[in-house]
């Protein structure tokens, strides 16, 4: 019998982005495991609740200090072994069996009432699998009837011997290829076997197993082509009638991969495949270490000395961590029905088997220091797992025209194709509305032919957008391309910005490009930033701070931002002459500016405009309907 698996709930949250802030003193920081002043206990396990599993890949060793297995009672709810129960550990000859130290780490987890993943069953690498897996009794290559025999035996004896503890089973590890024209790797499995090994292995573990989740565990599968493998793979499978349950996502990034984007993808695919997704060894690189394959490894020598935080970790580079570790764990929840588990690789930073792969450095990639202690990114995953970041409420506009605004742009939505939606406040809605007739035919000449639509509406906060794109206006369309500005109505017409309002502005931005994402995946998301407030100078510290963090927010998000801010002020910091009349709105002549940028953009993706343009027609303001 197994502990039951969460049953996952979809709840979708968009968290405060903290670009630009340092995370380093944290205020009413707590130790992992202290109790707040309510008698909650702060750790990951409690934070998670049911969403899915938190857990860690540790060696047996570490188990053996007391203060790491206090720790890991404290925070963690499933365990994997790091090399205890891999074929080479624990089957190293035919008819020779080694369970010590995979026996002890068992028992340790049923000890303190942790679950366990079995890893792994078969690691599809030659220089993971020992000689006499690859050998006949003739020393010849080993036939295919034989490899497959051998392989159920090792499955069926390592399921049944730990499948009262086990949850969950890494079955099949690494097996599609790295090589572009290549599907499955190339090892002594797949040469003799196909895909036929993978089969082999999962019906096995299922036969002894019949309740854990069954994962096929990779790495970089988030990448286009290598995705394309994986689907292709699980396909496959799933038509042959392969109990295979999840997909584990290895997740060993790299500070500031712009993974994100990526990972979405992989999770929509996944979701159509009715497939999970584990998230199976977590860490994020500091000393980035992808220049060790480039141009044939011509820069490993001087890499072998290159340890840049042997003397501690920069605060730049550590808040940087931060907001990815965020940014990640925000992705996780939103796709909490997808995602099974979350497992760190290794306990802290001193464990980390990145301070030796692929060269020895000091590194600091998880949430817990050299000396156990958390680290300021553990407090703030530990708030995105509680959801005690603000989640940014959507608000309607009740006046009649806003009413009637929104049912105009509901039906707009039905009309036409439309490549390019663009989204806004009034600054982006004059642009297109037939009551400006000047700035309309601007429009017209700056976008005919890419089927240009303009769902802007005046006055509206990022709430307000919010509120309309969830009630109907991103009904049944797939732009290719989203122009985005937000965030000015969010701001005081009279005095200085709050910080609290300036988040408010950011999270409110974030939660849009959020919403956008989950319609439209696939759409090329374009954000300007906000916009010179001359009528209220006491802004412009708070619009740059915002544009600053609206930047940092792109590069997770894996948008396009641009800035022109500086081409429509001069040297006072106001805006040029002709540029706004009122010190808010735009004049023709910033929209020419505007126009520049966002067409260079339209052109890279969608190539020129066409001769025809098929987006609905440009809407105004409504009309009051009489009686």
């Amino acid at each position: 019998m197994h502990t039951t698996l969460p049953t996952a709930f979809s709840v979708f949250v968009c968290l405060v982005s903290q670009v630009g802030f340092s995370f380093a003193q944290e205020p009413g920081f707590l130790s992992a495991g202290e109790r707040r002043p309510d008698g909650n206990t702060r750790s990951l396990k409690s934070a998670v609740g049911s969403r899915f599993r938190i857990g860690v890949g540790v060696g047996e060793s570490v188990l053996r200090d007391p203060r790491c297995a206090t720790l890991i009672e404290s925070q963690f709810q499933i365990l994997t072994p790091e090399n205890c129960m891999k074929p080479q550990s624990i089957h190293p000859a035919e008819n020779v069996w080694n369970f010590a130290a995979s026996d002890r780490f068992v028992e340790f987890s049923r000890s303190k009432g942790l679950e366990v993943v079995g890893h792994c069953l078969v690691w599809a690498k030659d220089d993971r699998t020992d000689e006499w897996m690859k050998r006949g009794e003739d020393g010849r290559p080993v036939s295919k009837e034989v490899l497959l025999n051998r392989i159920d035996n090792h499955v069926e004896t390592v399921v049944h011997r730990y499948g009262e503890v086990a949850t969950m089973w890494d079955v099949v590890n690494e097996a599609i290829s790295d090589e572009s024209g290549s599907f499955l790797r190339d090892s002594v499995y797949s040469r003799t076997t196909g895909i036929d090994f993978i089969e082999t292995a999962f019906r096995a573990a299922r036969k002894c197993d019949p309740d854990a989740l069954l994962i096929y565990n990779d790495y970089n599968c988030h990448f286009p082509e290598k995705r394309k493998k994986l689907v292709r793979l699980l396909t496959e499978l799933k038509q042959r009638g392969v109990p295979v349950n999840a997909y584990g996502m290895q997740g060993h990034f790299e500070l500031g991969d712009h993974s994100l984007g990526q990972l979405r993808k992989t999770f929509e695919a996944l979701r159509q495949l009715e497939i999970k997704v584990v998230v199976s060894e977590l860490d994020i690189d500091v000393v980035t270490r992808g220049k060790w394959w480039a141009d044939d490894g011509k820069f490993r020598e001087e890499l072998k000395s290159y340890d840049p935080y042997r003397d501690g970790l920069p605060q730049i580079i550590e808040d940087q961590q931060i907001e990815q570790y965020v940014a990640l764990f925000r992705l996780f929840c939103e796709y909490q029905d997808v995602i099974a588990r979350v497992s760190f690789w290794n306990l802290h930073d001193g464990e980390s088997w990145l301070n030796e792969f692929p060269w020895q450095r000091t590194n600091y990639p998880l949430l817990f220091d050299r000396s156990l202690r958390p680290k300021p990114v553990y407090g703030k995953v530990i708030d995105v797992l509680s959801q005690n970041a603000t989640v940014h409420a959507a608000e309607e506009r009740t006046d009649w025209m806003s009413r009637a605004a929104h049912e105009q742009l509901v039906e707009k939505v039905k009309r036409g194709k439309i490549d390019i939606y663009f989204q806004g406040d009034s600054i982006t809605r004059r642009w297109g509305a037939t009551d400006y007739p000047e700035l309309l035919e601007h429009w017209k000449q700056s976008f005919h032919g890419w089927n240009a639509a303009n769902f802007a509406w005046g006055g509206d906060s990022t709430h307000n957008m919010l509120w309309r794109m969830r009630n109907g206006e991103l009904d049944g369309v797939q732009p290719k391309v989203v122009s985005l500005q937000a965030g000015t109505n969010n701001l005081p017409w009279s005095g200085e910005a709050s910080q609290e309002t300036i988040d408010d502005v950011v999270e409110g931005v974030e939660a849009i490009i959020c919403e956008f994402k989950k319609h439209c995946p696939d759409a090329v998301i374009v954000l300007t930033g906000v916009f010179p407030r001359d009528q209220n100078e006491a802004l412009r510290p708070a619009v740059e701070s915002i544009n600053k963090r609206l930047q940092a927010l792109c590069v997770q998000q894996d948008c396009r931002f641009i800035d022109i801010n500086a081409r429509l002020v001069g040297s006072s910091g106001r805006y040029l002459a002709g540029f706004s009349s009122d010190g808010l709105h735009l004049e023709l002549l910033a929209y020419d500016v505007w126009a520049d940028e966002l067409k260079e953009i339209f052109k890279e993706i969608l190539g020129p405009p066409s001769d025809q343009d098929d987006a609905p027609s440009p809407s105004g303001l409504p009309k009051k309907k009489r009686g």
